[in-house]
């Protein structure tokens, strides 16, 4: 349940930001913020705890979110 939480907690935010209107995003960062939101509802829209699948989901959405702020190389981040 905390690993649900958590991921609710990511898409209360996503939906937060795409809400707010003093954020200008082109057109292609919006589509891929609405993209991740989506996932993220199917995520949690399933009912359980994270399962592997989900796990790996997840770590799919997290390089995403890293492209969108422009981070193509992790291994500077660790």
């Amino acid at each position: 349940m905390k690993n649900k939480h958590r991921v609710d907690q990511l898409r209360k935010k996503i939906r937060s930001l795409l809400a707010k209107s003093g954020y200008q995003f082109s057109e292609e960062d919006k589509a891929l913020l609405e993209a991740i939101l989506i996932e993220l509802e199917e995520i949690l829209d399933d009912g359980k705890d994270l399962s592997p699948d989900q796990t790996l989901k997840t770590l799919s959405l997290l390089l995403r979110f890293l492209k969108f702020f422009g981070i193509d190389d992790i291994t500077k981040l660790f």
